[in-house]
């Protein structure tokens, strides 16, 4: 018997509807995929209190599920928007600049924005355009138009909205759309981001459309920036002393462990020194002056010794008025010129306000200081414990010799100081 015209054999129907159902078990393993990756990235993004260790992966994410085919992201600290105007000379309540204007202001915007960038991640540009991008002010002046109008602006059709002046720009971006938004603060509206994103096609984006697409990524940003910046918070007041933000002793300790495994291993550095200081006649300045400007003293202190040491030196607060550094890869010749560097800048520095001068009073802030320096040849101690008490013998020296002065070694294993200027 044949099958009438018209109609498939089960053999061919059933063919197609294997066929069919191969096709969905491949869609829907791809998409099954894809929802793992999407999960594992957000799990990351949400895990992580390093903005940039996930953000890249994030916002390609981000970037790829709404067809951007360039963009940046620029994550700000601490931008005050009172503070700007202040800078700037802009009366808030005055229409926004354009054209000629926006660009000046947009000159002196980044003038304030030195130092509040925390992140700057751009996405689909090469080193080449993306350096073009930093150095024409686009990000100054595109967050400007944001921040000013409190609002995303939107350009579904760059030829049929923008000046040619505008026009020459996309071209030079190789965009067709674009969209800038910012990201504010949830309780107190302070800026925290903006976001750049460029299209190759033209859009039909509403102010409603983008904030529905838009919010939940928007969300994420906002949580991340505020989680990190709470971690950071918290480990800043787990791990430092809140009044000179020096490292606290067990900080400092675990830091020397480290240290002291690599110099035993000869893995970098080549040589470890450790610095014991102690403040002189500190109680002096409290008994004199009272307790507030004792601690301006400490403050001047701490301020002399950040800008003297380098970014891998670490310096803890080991007492009230006793401190502790780990200079690696120095010697004591090269501490003692840290030293010198900053008896420099206590010198310069007004500790104590005339109104509180009075006579017998000390003028400004003098330490001494006691220095060992371990090698992989020498490393003598250890342990944290055994450097410190062997720094502190010198330090010691140092008080016994006549203060402000700094007591070391040779290399012959004598005693010798060094007084300060």
């Amino acid at each position: 018997m044949t099958a009438r015209a018209g109609q498939r054999s089960p053999e061919r129907e059933n063919a197609r509807l294997r066929a069919e159902l191969r096709r969905l078990r491949g869609v829907l393993a791809r998409e099954r995929k894809e929802h793992r990756g999407r999960i594992a990235l957000f799990d990351r993004a949400i895990s992580t209190n390093d903005l940039r260790q996930v953000g890249e992966d994030m916002y390609r994410h981000f970037f790829r599920e709404f067809g951007v085919c360039r963009g940046d992201i620029t994550i700000l600290s601490d931008y005050d928007e009172r503070a700007f105007y202040d800078v700037t000379g802009l009366d808030p309540k005055a229409p926004p600049p354009s054209g000629a204007g926006l660009q000046k202001l947009a000159e002196r915007h980044r003038e304030y924005l030195d130092g509040l960038v925390e992140e700057q991640i751009f996405i689909g540009y090469t080193r080449g355009e993306e350096a073009e991008v930093r150095a024409s002010g686009l990000v100054e002046k595109s967050l400007l138009e944001c921040m000013l109008v409190r609002k995303p602006r939107i350009v579904n059709d760059v030829f049929a909205e923008l000046t040619p002046a505008e026009q020459k720009e996309a071209r030079a971006q190789k965009t067709r759309a674009w969209v800038n938004l910012v990201v504010l603060h949830p309780d107190n509206g302070k800026l925290m981001a903006k976001m750049h994103m460029s299209f190759g096609t033209r859009k039909k984006y509403t102010a409603a459309r983008l904030a529905a697409e838009l919010g939940p990524f928007e969300n994420l940003l906002r949580r991340r920036i505020l989680h990190t910046r709470d971690f950071k918070r918290v480990k800043y007041l787990s791990e430092c002393d809140n009044l000179t933000g020096f490292h606290l002793r067990p900080v400092v300790a675990g830091r020397f462990d480290h240290l002291i495994y690599s110099l035993k291993k000869k893995q970098r550095p080549d040589s470890l020194s450790l610095v014991m200081i102690d403040l002189d006649h500190f109680k002096k300045f409290n008994d004199s002056y009272g307790h507030d400007v004792g601690d301006a003293a400490l403050k001047a202190f701490s301020g002399a010794v950040q800008a003297s040491v380098r970014a891998t030196d670490m310096v803890g607060r080991y007492g009230g008025e006793e401190f502790v550094a780990l200079l690696p890869g120095t010697r004591t010749r090269d501490v003692l010129v840290i030293l010198d560097r900053i008896c420099a800048r206590l010198r310069e520095a007004d500790c104590v306000p005339p109104e509180h001068r009075r006579a017998g009073g000390p003028d400004r802030v003098r330490f001494s200081a006691g220095v060992v320096t371990l090698t992989p040849a020498n490393p003598k101690f250890s342990n944290f414990d055994q450097a410190v008490k062997a720094a502190d013998d010198l330090l010691l020296h140092s008080k016994r010799t006549g203060r402000s002065r700094c007591a070391y070694l040779s290399p012959s294993g004598d005693v010798r100081t060094k007084r300060f200027a």
